[in-house]
């Protein structure tokens, strides 16, 4: 655990990477398939990403293990071998915004020791942001111009000051999914306001910069969310699953805020079935 900050540099390095390899697809034409879904999108510049973190992270620990999104070099949303030290990597968080030439994507990775994810970078490269923690180290926002900042949540602690986001699942429309539409009629009436800005890494994020007060999704997956959750509770927030628990990471439902207006927004929220 004392090797917790070379991790760290070592993922943002190979964040800086795989963003630059981002910045330079998305200049051109950006073409793009299908992952079943037809919403649910994929492009070579997932791919080229993935390949850059994941080969990185195989050279520098070989006896680590890899979950990533897209299956480049290990096999799809499997751990590449048995290890203490898993590697969580989603190597373009935000696709249908790549894609669409909205600025709002990230390149995130997470490593966890057994199964508790303790370091977390998210890279926003066309924002030109890097968020970066480690258990038990505090939280940073680093900008393109080398400036640094603490992160700490927000205050918040009236429900009606709250501003929120939220996000939707790719299967919204598939029967027996909770397709988030009844939360949002509870609880918008009764906040600040509501975002929805399509990368639920970088959603996590803004909670832990304080400019969101809390964010809730269901579906996701580890890579989906590992890397943001550990910068929110190192900047002071907290990491649940709708039912307070901690099965956010592998389970059905997350939900982070700065902690004023946890509890809640709990109350708002479907419970999974």
């Amino acid at each position: 655990m004392n090797d917790l900050r070379a991790y760290a540099v070592a993922a943002e390095r190979l964040a800086l990477l795989a963003g630059q390899e981002l910045v330079e697809r998305r200049r051109s034409a950006v073409t793009f398939e299908s992952k079943g879904r037809r919403r649910e999108l994929v492009t070579a510049a997932d791919r080229a990403a993935e390949h850059i973190v994941v080969g990185g992270l195989q050279e520098l620990y070989p006896l680590h293990g890899v979950l990533a999104e897209e299956g480049v070099l290990t096999t799809q949303g499997k751990p590449s071998n048995e290890s203490d030290w898993l590697w969580i990597v989603d190597p373009l968080d935000g696709t249908t915004n790549f894609v669409h030439g909205i600025p709002f994507y990230c390149v995130a990775i997470a490593l966890a020791h057994k199964g508790v994810p303790v370091v977390g970078v998210v890279h926003a490269p066309a924002l030109g942001e890097t968020f970066v923690a480690t258990k038990g180290g505090g939280a940073i926002r680093r900008y393109a111009d080398g400036r640094e900042q603490v992160l700490q949540v927000s205050a918040t602690a009236e429900f009606a000051d709250a501003l929120l986001a939220t996000g939707f699942s790719y299967n919204r429309n598939e029967p027996g999914r909770d397709d988030n539409s009844g939360n949002i009629a509870r609880i918008l009436p009764h906040c600040r306001d509501l975002r929805r800005l399509g990368s639920a890494e970088l959603d996590l994020c803004l909670v832990a910069s304080g400019q969101y007060d809390g964010y809730w999704e269901r579906y996701l997956a580890p890579y989906d969310v590992a890397a943001g959750a550990v910068i929110v509770r190192e900047a002071g927030g907290m990491v649940t699953d709708f039912d307070n628990g901690e099965d956010w990471l592998f389970g059905d439902s997350v939900l982070a805020s700065n902690g004023g207006v946890h509890a809640e927004l709990r109350q708002f929220l479907t419970r999974p079935s």
